[in-house]
């Protein structure tokens, strides 16, 4: 019987879903497990063809963007492709705020849409959906699962800890996806060792095939079974989103549960963005869904080179974003995948804006962003230190709060040695306090983030 849970899974509980909820997830999910397959043009045309569409539908029906193109002095048949969006202003959190109900399609009576609430990291917003996106961003994302390995029915434990998600309503559709997607939600919002044991303790009852969670929840808790060398159940693969993930971490959960780790790129305000296929060698983009452009300083990068993502959601007519800010940093690419998708590809996502440390290079004479954490100036000193925790908090370009929760026979020579490791890199100039603590708690959202910082590095002057 185990065996059939995917089949039925696919076959009847999705169709199953659709009737109940008035979706049509099922049907989408047959029309993208076929246009994954198409040639890069076939794609792109796809694109094209379904942002002509939402282009004229925002033009005859949302005020806010017959306001834009008029002002513009443009109208829709003049933005032929992707490239040509740059006609377009970028939608940021505070024009959404600031439009909100001119944002909204006039063609969709309010009772029909579905209030909703931005994830990221404290500057949330409100937005509608619409039951299509619902349905095309629920099949992109099983889609997605399904290059990972992970069918519905797979045994799931899945570490999070959105507040949304983990509501009353968040534990009642808990509770009917245990039964019938037979997925488990634990709460990974405190991950002290003793919640760590539980979830082990549960790991080895349930016996998963499949992990998915906040790439942070679970590289501690790989980090945790390594640490106290403690035998457990390995699932058949873990999919992390949410947070980035960064190399070192990718091999500790490798290297825990023995099995391979598939990276997801998504937001509740676009849907599903991006993910690793089995190669792992980049990102594909869900090019039937969205449009993705790479800008800095308003231009768009070449591939290899790191800039912001501006997405468009080309399913969400009830309440269209057009070149929506993610405030997210990645990195495109022009390869082609080994795999044979013909699929766009993301090399790689560098992570949140506020996860970039503005620092200031003198030979150039401006401030530039620079990566913390993983590989950066943090990194590598921060990996060989005795400590449990920590988090690195840029407060002003001239101030650094490092916060630490201490490891086993920390001394004061290490904290010593990581000021002047600090000031090496950062110039005496800049203020490092360093602050020790008992335990540090995730972001309101449940995400955890080595390093977060008060001010934009790609915006600052």
């Amino acid at each position: 019987m185990g065996d059939m849970y995917p089949w039925l899974g696919e076959n009847l509980l999705v169709p199953f879903y659709d009737m109940v909820r008035g979706t049509s997830r099922f049907k989408c999910g047959l029309e993208l497990a076929k246009t994954q397959w198409f040639s890069k043009k076939e794609i792109e045309f796809l694109q094209q063809k379904n942002l002509r569409v939402l282009l004229k539908h925002a033009y005859d029906t949302v005020p806010y963007y017959r306001r834009v193109f008029k002002s513009r002095k443009i109208i829709p048949s003049d933005i032929r492709s992707a490239k040509d969006l740059k006609k377009l202003p970028v939608l940021t959190k505070s024009a959404i705020r600031k439009n909100f109900r001119d944002l909204i399609s006039r063609k969709y009576p309010k009772s029909t849409l579905i209030p909703y609430q931005s994830g990221g990291t404290g500057d949330q917003i409100k937005l509608f959906i619409t039951k299509e996106r619902i349905s095309w961003e629920v099949a992109a994302e099983y889609r997605a699962y399904g290059w990972a390995g992970y069918r519905l029915g797979d045994r799931c434990l899945l570490l999070w800890g959105a507040q949304a998600d983990l509501s009353k309503g968040g534990r009642i559709r808990n509770y009917f996806t245990k039964a019938l997607e037979r997925t488990t939600l634990v709460d990974a919002f405190v991950l002290s060792d003793e919640a760590l044991g539980r979830i082990t303790e549960l790991l080895n009852k349930l016996r998963p095939q499949v992990i998915r969670g906040y790439a942070n929840s679970v590289y501690m808790l790989a980090n945790y079974l390594l640490k106290y060398g403690i035998d457990h159940s390995n699932p058949r693969t873990v999919i992390t989103g949410a947070e980035t993930l960064i190399d070192s971490r990718r091999r500790t959960i490798e290297k825990a549960f023995d099995c391979s780790v598939f990276d997801y790129y998504g937001s509740r305000e676009i849907g599903a963005i991006a993910a690793e296929c089995e190669t792992h060698s980049s990102y594909h983009i869900n090019a039937e869904n969205v449009i993705l452009e790479f800008s800095r300083d308003g231009e768009s990068v070449e591939a290899g080179e790191d800039g912001l993502i501006l997405a468009t959601s080309l399913r969400n007519h009830g309440m269209p974003f057009i070149r929506y800010n993610m405030e997210d940093v990645g990195r495109p690419s022009n390869d082609t995948c080994e795999c044979g998708r013909g699929l766009p590809l993301m090399a790689s996502i560098q992570g949140r804006t506020c996860e970039f440390m503005a620092v200031y290079d003198k030979a150039l004479g401006h401030v530039v962003p620079v990566r913390p954490t993983g590989p950066g100036i943090f990194g590598t000193v921060m990996m060989h230190l005795p400590l449990e925790r920590y988090q690195i908090i840029q407060e002003a370009l001239d101030r650094i709060v490092i916060k630490v929760v201490k490891g086993k026979d920390y001394s004061q020579a290490h904290t010593d040695s990581l000021l002047r490791y600090a000031r090496r890199y950062l110039g005496g100039n800049i203020k490092i306090e360093i602050e020790f603590v008992d335990y540090l708690p995730p972001l309101p959202t449940g995400k955890r983030s080595s390093f977060v910082s008060r001010i934009n590095a790609f915006q600052t002057e």
